[in-house]
């Protein structure tokens, strides 16, 4: 199938190109000032894990619910992981402001998805399961670790199934509630994988990222975001250079 050029593919690109340019300023930046005893530790690992996210719902599930629920599940995820990393406590409070910002985000991608019944569902079941994971040693914190390699474990595993069958159960039963299954299970199915196949790939990834961000050679981190803010620049002026071309 041909790729038709439109104003949405238009703008998709130029998001993508602002997005890079983004990043880039802020690796730059936090090399700049100090890396990760500087200010911007926590923003730039926060940051680094919704790219990951983002990209890997995004995949699945759509270019807007993916900037949406992976915003809010990245965000946590650093916090959450940059809590670890100094040796701090997981409070009742923390976990139920990291449930919070999970519901917000996976709430808000599925109401702009045109999943409004499982948007309203999916705050409290969210914020319970922030409060009930850590009980049975499905959070970060349970497999911490710091490696220059991915890692895969049978916790990992058991949060990727318990995530998965939790998000295809919550949209299960929303869409029965609306009576409204056949319709809705492709993405209800869609759902409950992606929950559990992103998971799987980032709790790998965790000790490699968390590795870098303590070992990282001097002015790496520079040169990567000096690259990106190039890639950047280079991948917002498709448009114009099409435009220009037609």
């Amino acid at each position: 199938m041909a790729l038709v050029w439109n104003d949405h593919l238009s703008a998709q690109v130029t998001l993508v190109g602002m997005s890079l340019d983004l990043i880039g300023g802020l690796y730059l930046a936090y090399d700049l000032l100090g890396g990760d005893k500087g200010p911007l530790s926590t923003l730039t690992r926060c940051v680094t894990y919704s790219v990951i996210v983002i990209a890997c719902v995004g995949f699945s599930m759509g270019l807007k619910f993916g900037l949406l629920a992976g915003a809010g599940l990245g965000i946590a995820l650093g916090l959450h992981l940059e809590r670890i990393g100094r040796g701090q406590k997981e409070t009742t409070a923390f976990l139920f402001a990291l449930g919070l910002v999970r519901a917000l985000g996976i709430s808000a991608a599925c109401w702009f998805d045109n999943l409004k019944s499982v948007a309203y569902c999916a705050i409290p079941i969210v914020l319970v399961a922030a409060l009930v994971l850590p009980k049975l040693k499905l959070t970060p914190s349970h497999f911490y670790e710091v490696g220059k390699r991915p890692s895969f474990s049978w916790r990992k595993l058991g949060l990727a199934v318990t995530l998965g069958l939790m998000a295809g159960s919550l949209g299960v039963f929303t869409s029965l509630l609306q009576h409204d299954l056949s319709h809705m299970s492709e993405r209800v199915i869609r759902l409950g994988l992606t929950m559990a196949m992103t998971s799987a790939i980032v709790s790998s990834l965790i000790p490699l990222i968390e590795w870098y961000a303590d070992n990282v050679p001097g002015r790496t981190m520079g040169y990567i975001g000096a690259s990106l803010f190039v890639l950047g620049f280079m991948v917002q002026a498709i448009p114009s250079l099409v435009a220009v071309l037609k």
